[in-house]
């Protein structure tokens, strides 16, 4: 390969998602000299964190954590009231979901400095607001409910990465866009001394001291999906960049890097069946109101509990089930009583809406009979139709005797108009990584660390199992970048 420029630094950071710029901040913060290669564009620059939420998952006391933090944002008026939320509590959701797999002392550690992250991060100049989408208003209280995820970047996820863009930038990090490396450079004891790349201009080689690896997992390669996911996966909907298409992993492996986590798994969502195919996340596809609904596939049969827990520790696995379906979609049914509490995404997207459930089954191509007796079967299984309907909290409004049955939030669906959307699985991330230690390191398949190597974000594995709770991927990110950055100047 014939370079044509030649660079030198003491960091280089592959990859300009979250992960990647707040390695660079904290390593430029630290004295080193920091290079940042995106892959993207500048115009859409940040990786799935610009396609985020830019919700974060913190370990805190409460109310009085949160304030200081959002001093500079609009708060609604009034009381606002938001409950506590323990490292233990944090800790033991992530390894629940994961079914008892997740990473022990990773999940340790990015639960134990989660608050000191965001902490850090409005230091630098992050600002950051109260979530509105998982508020309650309880009375005459703005109520947030422990589990549920409070702290958002202002301008959610293009917000964020906009702001550490800014950042960046205002300290002198140099950047480079249309940038993707494309294998690393070791020299002859092994140790990792740069990277090769493509930029807009041609080949370079890039000198550096320590190279930290922010390139996201594989989800945007259909090839690799359909390999390590299964049937039917190179089909689905992205929801995530269309730029993480798994260079990084293929980098580190052939530097002799040893691979871990879930390869099976990954995070799937429900987005709406007329979406892009490509990026959905940035056309407001998502469908998170599902908890108020039942959920059908094209038979008419139900075939997940939608009231299972908050929409925050289930939306990212039951796109899995809706690949599942007959024709890979499902519908959404919603009567009158829930139709005004329907996330802000619902309005003006395309539906169904009739005065009959037979009008609806046809409008949908859904199975006329057995969505009828479907609705019927649901509504005379619901227990305790009389107790108070709730959407701050598990109501314990449920059905008994179904396959599945619905935990919370069930109520009949007998109110015209009903409305109907068509929905699909969205992959947004996928869970299996290279292997890295508590620095940070990769590790090789000798499970001693590749000198000079580190690696942050979706890029590593070990950390999400079979499901996800919303938030964790950014605050973890945040938290491992910063032991990366610093381990990388020591290691410098």
């Amino acid at each position: 390969m014939d370079v044509k420029k030649k660079l030198d630094c003491d960091i280089i950071v592959v990859g300009g998602g979250n992960a990647g710029l707040v390695a660079a901040i904290e390593g430029k913060n630290s004295g080193a000299n920091v290079l940042l290669i995106e892959k993207a564009p500048k115009k859409t620059r940040g990786g799935n964190s610009r396609l985020s939420g830019g919700l974060f998952r913190i370990a805190a006391e409460g109310t009085k954590d949160y304030l200081p933090l959002v001093e500079e944002a609009s708060v609604p008026k009034g009381t606002i009231d938001i409950e506590a939320y323990s490292k233990d509590d944090f800790y033991n959701k992530v390894v629940r979901l994961s079914q008892g797999r997740a990473d022990r002392r990773f999940t340790e550690i990015f639960v134990n400095r989660s608050l000191d992250a965001v902490r850090w991060m409005k230091e630098q100049g992050v600002r950051w607001d109260l979530n509105p989408a998982h508020m309650a208003r309880v009375g005459d209280r703005w109520f947030w409910p422990a589990g549920q995820t409070v702290l958002v970047a202002t301008g959610a996820g293009e917000g964020l990465i906009e702001m550490e863009y800014g950042i960046a930038e205002s300290k002198g990090i140099d950047i480079l866009y249309e940038t993707g490396a494309r294998s690393l450079v070791m020299d002859e004891k092994g140790t990792v001394r740069g990277v090769q790349a493509k930029g807009p201009e041609g080949f370079l080689e890039i000198n550096a001291r320590s190279v930290i690896l922010c390139c996201g997992g594989f989800q945007a390669n259909p090839a690799w999906r359909r390999r390590y996911l299964g049937e039917n996966w190179d089909l689905v909907k992205l929801r995530g960049t269309r730029y993480d298409t798994g260079d990084g992993l293929q980098m580190a492996v052939e530097a002799g890097a040893q691979l871990v986590g879930h390869w099976g798994g990954c995070h799937a969502s429900i987005v709406s069946e007329d979406s892009p195919m490509i990026e959905a996340a940035s056309a407001g596809s998502e469908r998170y109101s599902y908890q108020y609904c039942i959920m059908v596939n094209r038979e008419g049969k139900r075939f997940v509990d939608e009231g299972e827990e908050f929409l925050v520790y289930t939306y990212a696995k039951y796109g899995k089930e809706i690949l599942k379906q007959p024709g890979s979609v499902a519908f959404q049914i919603y009567d009158a009583k829930v139709i005004p509490i329907l996330r802000p995404e619902y309005q003006n997207a395309l539906k169904v809406e009739t005065h009959s459930l037979e009008e609806l089954a046809e409008a949908l191509d859904i199975n006329v009979g057995t969505l009828l007796e479907t609705v019927k079967t649901f509504n005379d299984a619901i227990v305790n139709d009389d107790q108070p309907f709730a959407t701050y909290k598990l109501d314990g409004r449920r059905t008994k005797g179904l396959h599945p049955d619905k935990t919370n939030w069930a109520q009949k669906i007998d109110t015209p108009p009903f409305q109907g959307y068509a929905v699909v699985c969205g992959l947004t991330m996928t869970y299996g990584g290279l292997k890295t230690n508590e620095k940070a390191q990769v590790i090789d398949t000798s499970d001693q660390p590749i000198k000079g190597l580190y690696a942050v974000g979706e890029v590593t594995g070990g950390f999400f199992y079979h499901n996800y709770p919303s938030g964790t991927g950014l605050v973890r990110g945040a938290v491992m970048a910063r032991i990366a950055a610093v381990e990388a100047l020591k290691s410098a």
